[in-house]
């Protein structure tokens, strides 16, 4: 079976539409279609269910994936490797981010790491913990940076720790003498819940501190989250790093008692990651070490 096949089956499946990954690949939406259904026939198995909605795995599909994506990982790797050994820095590597950390660390650190390594392509994913995580898992990245998480069982390079924050409108009368916002002072008030399935700490720090505020809703977006607290909706609690984008419209607080969450890189081995990818990751943590604004 030609490779090329297997890498437009892993995109067909990852996107579930022909007509995207015929604009990805540059093929044809006829040649893509054309593909898949003649890899069905040589292994004699159904790995599509189409619909008006797109095309879709079946369970047969689902189970083939996994070892379809190890493929494509290991060639990529062995390429990799063979250029190394020729002196020839080539490769593709694919990061799963926070969108936080997309916006305020990626900028610098890919204008940074182009200059050093021009001929490195990489292609970024966002997504929520569960996702960055799941994406790691079954090498839809090759790594992620996200939240260490003890219930995540992959390798974890932590970064930095980054403060969760109390917010509140601009012009709402909080006591100008306070230095820091009792996470109990929430309790019965009305509150903006980041959705746990992209921020699982914030609902897990409420329920430790046994406050319970009156939730109005929950976003998966964190614009959204500080657009509403802006508006009078509510009050929410965020990490610090994301209530940049917004900090001069909003007021913030650090909680107390204080919490954190540990930023990095999660990977599902280190060890066998590809040379592109260490030394992706190698070159992030030196800078992180240079930089001490990012600290």
């Amino acid at each position: 079976m030609d490779l090329n096949t297997y890498k437009l089956f892993n995109i067909v499946a990852e996107h579930e539409n022909i007509s995207y990954a015929a604009n990805l690949t540059k093929y044809t939406q006829s040649s893509v279609s054309h593909t898949m259904k003649r890899l069905e026939e040589e292994l004699g198995l159904k790995l599509f269910t189409r619909d008006r909605y797109g095309v879709h795995l079946t369970a047969v599909g689902h189970e083939l994936i996994p070892k379809v994506r190890e493929l494509l990982t290991t060639h990529d790797q062995l390429e990799q490797i063979i250029n190394d050994i020729k002196g020839i820095e080539f490769g593709t590597i694919n990061i799963g981010t926070f969108s936080s950390i997309a916006i305020h660390w990626l900028p610098n650190i890919l204008e940074a790491y182009h200059k050093e390594h021009p001929q490195i392509q990489i292609l970024i994913k966002e997504g929520g913990i569960e996702e960055l995580y799941s994406w790691v898992t079954n090498r839809d990245v090759d790594f992620s940076f996200y939240n260490y998480s003890p219930s995540h069982n992959i390798d974890f390079i932590p970064i930095q720790k980054d403060d969760y924050v109390a917010i509140f409108p601009k012009d709402y009368p909080l006591d100008m003498t306070l230095e820091s916002y009792p996470i109990s002072n929430f309790n019965g008030k009305p509150f903006i819940l980041f959705d746990p399935s992209i921020e699982e700490n914030i609902q897990k720090l409420l329920e430790e501190q046994n406050v319970s505020p009156c939730i109005l809703c929950s976003s998966r977006e964190d614009f959204t989250i500080m657009s509403m607290v802006e508006h009078h909706l509510g009050f929410s609690i965020l990490p610090r790093l994301i209530v940049e984008q917004r900090k001069e419209h909003l007021q913030i607080l650090p909680l107390a008692p204080s919490y954190q969450r540990i930023l990095g890189i999660g990977i599902k081995s280190y060890k066998n990651a590809s040379p592109a990818t260490k030394t992706f990751i190698d070159f992030v943590m030196h800078y992180f070490n240079k930089n001490i604004s990012f600290q």
